[in-house]
């Protein structure tokens, strides 16, 4: 089977590996030494249309499907593997709230990441003593007069201090495992939120 990108997929490559081999490349290696957040790479990539590939276009996304997104995702890995992790990152939260949100959240969080006005997007699922492993997780949610108390601990949260709007996993029913695990919206500096140290 031989495949041939359709006009759109074509453009998404073409205007990302021109962005990846100008901008990215001359700089990555340096931003891997420094450590330096790509904040104005990330904007720029969301001016492009690139922080909401596969979200859809009423949503302020590019609505261009998962190809567009992977070829995409392979000119800037190819540049600058952080920024494209980052990005993909951004992607995925934004797909999440777009197709899991409620109407309001949708309105609300997935245009400001789409556009770049929340700098990127954050997926906390991680913890210190259970990796990835949902069913393990001890951050707790409870139902208070205001609406939630989230405590616990993250930990390899990619661009979590960065972030604009993270999805934060808690367990909202203890016993019921995996079974008994909450998304939240949560945004970057909501009270409470302490970012640690960077890895």
């Amino acid at each position: 089977m031989r495949f041939e990108p359709t006009e759109e997929q074509s453009l998404v490559e073409r205007t990302t590996r021109d962005y990846a081999q100008r901008v990215l490349a001359p700089r990555a290696a340096e931003r891997d030494r420094t450590s330096e957040f790509p904040a104005g790479e990330l904007r720029e990539l969301a001016s492009l249309g690139l922080c909401g590939i596969n979200v859809p276009e009423e949503l302020g996304g590019a609505g261009a499907g998962a190809v567009a997104y992977v070829m995409a995702l392979e000119e800037l890995a190819r540049a600058d593997a952080s920024v494209a992790v980052a990005l993909s990152v951004t992607n995925m939260v934004a797909e999440l709230v777009a197709r899991f949100g409620t109407d309001a959240q949708r309105r609300e969080h997935v245009p400001r990441l789409t556009s770049g006005e929340y700098l990127c997007g954050a997926f906390a699922l991680s913890e210190p003593h259970a990796g990835s492993d949902a069913a393990a997780l001890t951050t707790s949610a409870t139902r208070t007069a205001r609406g939630w108390r989230l405590r616990g601990a993250k930990q390899w949260i990619t661009s979590g201090d960065q972030a604009g709007l993270m999805v934060v996993w808690a367990v909202t029913r203890t016993g019921a495992g995996a079974k008994g695990i909450s998304a939240f919206l949560m945004r970057g500096g909501a009270p409470g939120l302490v970012a640690g140290r960077r890895e």
